[in-house]
């Protein structure tokens, strides 16, 4: 696991150091066994912090955390499956596995192994499936036991943690186990702004009487089809997997590990964190640089540079107005200055002619890169088309065949239709990008935007929230839905994105997404996010969380900031490590600009930039404070830490203590308040390995910057 820490990697030699002390933190060298049996026969894995004991059947019937007891007992099961026969207990070196063969009342045959290894830092627990049988689909549950009390607290990536739909609340709190399902993203067809799923594939338990916790985490590298976490207020707790097509000699295999560590909901996510970095580091670094507030405008007019800095404001997802229909975003052009009737849908400024070039897109994204901003052009996978319910007026063969949507879709991409005509936005059809010839196509376009518009930033693909359908007239060879092989637009994502990340990080381009869909696993080849519904609380938590090293820019509206208290708006934004987006001319359906907001902007524009380059610090226990509603968060940028301190109301100052960082000794302290032109000192000083701050606060708000 250390070994995919490359320092080479970070930008800065802090954010390696911090990494480090976290890897460190979470993970010492191994000095565990597996194998040992203890006296009723069950066999005994060990690492530092953690081991539990596992029954001949291959469940776990016991475990001890940090030197104490815990009542932990779990295990795997395939939903309408029995056992045959005995288990069979297999050793190889530090490993032990369980292999047992399971049936179902149809007759399907599985042979079904639970492998238990002892990492540095975690038990690895994989499951493997194979079945010899015409292909079949069953769930399959991990299941744990643990007999929860009423100090019990448990946490997960949650969009919501009370499970409600309306207004923000905090995501960073343990809380008491309930009687809850969570889907993992929001597949079951509601949108991000629903509190009922989670966007990470792990769960916390916690007792904070011990300062001990452990969390499950499952591998975001497996084909999480239909994952979905299911718990009890009696500490019964549930996995289940579904979806994925077993049978025909293949072998489906999953991962999974148990971690300890202390009480803190920043126990688990270090874990992923360190042992997952490919999905939270950025593949293109330079995204740092560009983060900052956003916009989504089709204006192409200068603005007033001085005052979008003090705003903080820094990337324009220009807005698709610019392509002459959904799917097609750089024509076939043979020149930079050969243009395009713009599909001219959304409203924008009387001056913006009616056509387009790949020229004039580049003169926009120079000007605003030569003034320090950054432009992302759009895109969008699954949409395609405009006007889809019109019949096709070009027949094949005609040389601008591509003019005409319908007809270049029925003729050279049949094999991506998923939901055919006015199916979406701009009247447009689904379309699944699994389709090899449609990959292609997409791939020419962006090679086009490679060469053609130098000066943009890179792309923010649009509109996820397609990649929970099937396509029942497509095969990926590992899904099955409704007793037939299908291909989820899931697995079509990720083959495309294995091949548009790395075209795109050649040419030093960003990709970023407007996920609606809230899930980690599509993040590999991803370098920030756009959520279309960050003025929804909760899918700013889901951003947040899966972004825990990317850059988040959050939709708004001018309505958000008229509620009675625009500074909480503001404030959880700064909390949670995220951009609001800016009152930027022409925004379409989003901020724009008007007196009382663009002084809000200014106002909380100096605190949003200390935030460019930040890293959550996910050391135990890192950042606390004495002061009821105060919430406090703690995060790596370059030369040292900020520190958001938010939501105090008519306090005029709060104590905030940070530990288990490097650099406190000698840190400078310094606030910057909402409304003030200039940061202030902080007093501070350093005393039990902890630096403890006497924090001044305006409208309830500081940001503390920690120069080291």
């Amino acid at each position: 696991m250390l070994a995919n820490y490359k320092m080479k990697r970070f930008k800065t030699p802090l954010a390696a150091i911090v990494v480090a002390l976290e890897i460190a933190v979470a993970a010492v060298f191994f000095a565990g066994s597996a194998g040992a049996a203890d006296l009723n026969g069950a066999q005994q894995i060990k690492t530092d912090g953690i081991s539990i004991s596992v029954d001949a059947t291959g469940n776990i019937v016991s475990a001890r955390v940090k030197g104490r007891d815990w009542p932990l007992t779990g295990g795997t099961s395939l939903v309408g499956c029995n056992t045959v026969g005995q288990t069979k207990l297999k050793k190889s070196g530090r490993t032990i596995s369980f292999v047992r063969s399971v049936t179902d009342s149809q007759g399907h045959q599985a042979i079904v192994t639970d492998r238990f290894t002892p990492t540095r830092d975690s038990i690895r627990w994989e499951v493997e499936i194979k079945s010899e049988s015409s292909p079949w689909s069953t769930a399959i549950q991990t299941s744990l036991n643990y007999p929860a009390t009423e100090k019990t607290r448990f946490w997960t990536a949650w969009s919501d943690p009370e499970h409600r739909n309306d207004g923000w609340r905090d995501p960073l709190v343990l809380h008491s186990l309930t009687n809850t399902t969570w889907p993992y993203s929001n597949l079951t067809g509601g949108g991000p702004e629903k509190g009922d799923y989670i966007c990470l594939p792990l769960l916390t338990l916690a007792e904070p009487d011990n300062d001990c916790g452990v969390s499950l985490v499952l591998s975001p590298e497996d084909l999480n089809l239909d994952l979905r976490l299911k718990t009890t207020a009696g500490g019964a707790i549930q996995f289940s997997r579904s979806k994925l097509r077993l049978g025909n000699g293949k072998t489906v295999r999953l991962a999974m590990d148990l971690t300890a560590h202390e009480a803190d909901w920043r126990g688990g996510l270090r874990w992923l964190v360190a042992r997952y970095p490919l999905f939270f580091n950025p593949p293109n670094p330079h995204v740092d640089e560009m983060a900052g507030c956003g916009a989504y405008s089709g204006d192409e007019n200068p603005i007033d540079v001085a005052k979008f800095k003090q705003m903080a404001f820094r990337i324009n997802w220009k807005l698709s107005d610019d392509f002459p229909y959904m799917g097609m975003f750089i024509p076939p052009v043979t020149n930079v200055d050969e243009r395009w009737q713009r599909s001219g849908d959304e409203k924008a400024p009387a001056n913006k002619p009616a056509t387009t070039s790949c020229r004039q897109l580049n003169d926009y994204a120079h000007y605003m890169r030569t003034n320090g901003f950054y432009v992302l052009n759009y895109f969008n996978v699954t949409e395609f088309g405009k006007n889809m319910a019109k019949p096709a007026v070009r027949k094949a063969g005609d040389p601008e065949l591509w003019k005409d949507p319908r007809a270049f879709l029925e003729d050279q991409l049949p094999g991506a239709i998923l939901i055919p005509g006015a199916a979406t936005c701009y009247n447009a059809s689904v379309v699944d990008a699994g389709d090899p010839v449609y990959q292609k196509f997409i791939l020419e376009q962006a090679g086009r935007h490679n060469r053609l518009i130098p000066d943009a930033a890179g792309i923010c693909i649009d509109r996820l929230d397609w990649l929970a359908q099937y396509n029942p007239k497509g095969d990926d060879g590992v899904s099955w839905v409704n007793g037939k092989p299908s291909r989820a637009l899931y697995t079509s994502w990720q083959s495309l994105m294995d091949k548009l990340g790395p075209l795109m990080h050649r040419a030093d381009k960003v990709i970023f997404i407007n996920p609606i869909n809230s899930k980690l696993d599509w993040l590999r080849q991803v370098d920030g996010i756009y959520t279309e519904f960050g003025q929804s609380g909760q899918s700013l938590n889901t951003s947040a969380l899966m972004c825990l090293r990317k850059p988040v820019l959050a939709w708004t509206y001018n309505e958000t900031l008229k509620q009675p208290n625009p500074d909480a708006f503001m404030q959880r934004h700064l909390y949670l490590g995220c951009f609001p987006t800016a009152p930027y001319p022409w925004n379409n359906h989003c901020i724009n600009p008007e007196k009382e907001a663009d002084q809000l902007y200014l106002d909380y524009g100096p605190l949003l930039n200390t935030l460019r380059g930040k890293k959550w610090v996910l050391a135990p226990h890192c950042v606390d404070t004495t002061t009821p509603e105060v919430k406090v968060n703690l995060f790596a940028v370059p030369g040292g830490y900020v520190l958001p301190v938010t939501f105090g109301g008519s306090n005029e100052t709060t104590t905030v203590t940070v530990r288990n960082v490097p650099g406190l000794k000698k840190a400078n302290c310094q606030a910057w308040q909402p409304g003030n032109e200039s940061a202030q000192p902080v007093a501070a000083h350093f005393k039990e390995d902890a630096l403890e701050m006497t924090v001044p606060l305006k409208r309830g708000c500081a940001m503390v910057v920690l120069r080291t």
